[in-house]
């Protein structure tokens, strides 16, 4: 329930914004705004179909209202196309087409850049507010543990991450990122004291994406318990706070991930463990769920590895807001071509995996990150030059500024219609993919 709420109060923030752009850059060119809703009041794209609102109130020649479709919103500006029965009259001084094409592509980009400024606010006072936390590559010290799709590539658990591409990655994090979204063809690695190049082989970015990896590279950490709960196997077979595992069914594990993936392959089944408390060995046998689950929280890594802190004051917040904001955006771009591949439209998600990305507690920090980046988000995919988002609408507006002739109204209609079924087909995909993966898997 509060992933929902979150995500629902984040989607109402930014929807509100976004419209909040096209409204006050039209009042400010005098264009007048007949509505202005939070959430469609008809069924999203069929604007006859089911048109009720929630909520309404006419303030001056505005109605505000709150919509009963809550995955968008609109502002609905006077003249945007002229009236299909009187096609050759002229336009009234509020309307929207009789404002300078200048002015009229300042409105259309209102949202855009509204939400690529909030972006930027957005990180910028978090970066005030809490600092940025983050393990340098080269202090994994008990190296690294990865998924099964870079183990068929070559690494290994254990290995020290050197380079990619023979260029240092200051931050741990942003190792995995960097080999699928820069399409990485080797990984530099320590192992066993020397330094090995890996070669990720062709379609490596692929095969990520069509595996379920949780995670590509985390650093490893001894698995000592800082808490038991007190419903699981490690209640049940005796384990307490403090205990540092060591074995599992005979095998020698020294950190929390080897322990993780054990785990998993003994789902439901009846294991050894052994482990040291207060310096003396013990061993304890307990079934574990049919999950997998161990039913203990291990010591966070912080307590093991040195994290760095870096501090901002409030201007200099600005400066890194802006950077985190457009290596968002570069990233995002970056990794839009995997949309055209197979596994790539596989993995596209609708509202329910938004909403899933959100923390299961009141945490803000989190919340406002996430927020920030769909923000960024909804910027680059409104820009897109499809009819019926503002990139559409603005490519029309350019193309009048640079031509010095409007693109007639029955050809915008046809092109909005085609936008609208696009769009209307991406949606059906996405959301699609959530229903599939929701009923079977």
């Amino acid at each position: 329930m509060v992933k929902f709420t979150l995500f629902f109060l984040s989607l109402s923030f930014l929807i509100i914004l976004h419209e909040f752009g096209h409204y006050i850059t039209a009042r400010w060119f005098k264009a007048r705004v007949d509505k202005f809703y939070l959430f469609f009041d008809f069924l999203f794209p069929f604007g006859n179909l089911l048109k009720f609102s929630l909520f309404k109130k006419k303030i001056g020649k505005t109605e505000y209202g709150l919509g009963w479709f809550p995955f968008g919103g609109y502002v609905d500006i006077a003249g945007m196309m002229a009236d299909p029965d009187k096609p050759n009259e002229e336009p009234q001084p509020d309307e929207f087409r009789a404002k300078k094409p200048w002015q009229r592509l300042i409105i259309l980009a209102g949202g855009i850049t509204v939400n690529f400024l909030l972006g930027i606010i957005i990180y910028s006072m978090m970066f005030w507010a809490w600092g940025e936390q983050y393990l340098p590559t080269t202090e994994a010290k008990y190296g690294v543990a990865v998924d099964s799709v870079l183990i068929d590539a070559g690494l290994r658990d254990g290995d020290r991450i050197v380079s990619v591409d023979n260029k240092k990655i200051e931050r741990l994090s942003m190792v995995g990122m960097t080999m699928v979204i820069d399409n990485a063809k080797t990984v530099q690695v320590e192992r066993d004291g020397k330094v090995v190049d890996v070669t990720l082989g062709k379609g490596f970015d692929e095969k990520v994406v069509a595996s379920d990896a949780k995670y590509l590279i985390e650093a490893q950490t001894p698995f000592v318990l800082d808490s038991v709960l007190g419903d699981g196997a490690a209640h049940d077979a005796g384990f307490m706070k403090g205990d540092s595992l060591m074995s599992f069914n005979g095998d020698t594990l020294a950190y929390f991930q080897q322990f993780v993936k054990a785990f998993m392959r003994s789902k439901g089944k009846p294991a050894v463990i052994g482990y040291y408390r207060k310096g003396e060995w013990k061993e304890a046998t307990c079934t574990l769920s049919a999950e997998g689950k161990f039913g203990a929280v291990t010591v966070t890594p912080d307590k093991y590895l040195n994290y760095k802190t870096a501090e901002y004051g409030f201007f200099a917040s600005w400066g890194r807001g802006w950077n985190k904001t457009t290596e968002v955006l570069g990233s995002y771009v970056k990794q839009l071509r995997l949309l055209f591949t197979k596994a790539g439209a596989s993995k596209v998600g609708g509202f329910a995996s938004i909403a899933s990305t959100f923390p299961s507690d009141w945490d803000w920090q989190a919340f406002w990150g996430i927020t920030a980046f769909i923000s960024i988000v909804l910027a680059f995919m409104n820009l897109l030059p499809i009819p019926v988002l503002d990139g559409g609408y603005i490519l029309f507006v350019l193309w009048e500024m640079i031509t010095g002739k409007k693109v007639g109204d029955k050809f915008m209609q046809r092109a909005l219609t085609i936008g609208m079924y696009l769009v209307l087909g991406l949606l059906v995909l996405a959301n699609g993919n959530d229903i599939y993966r929701f009923l079977i898997k």
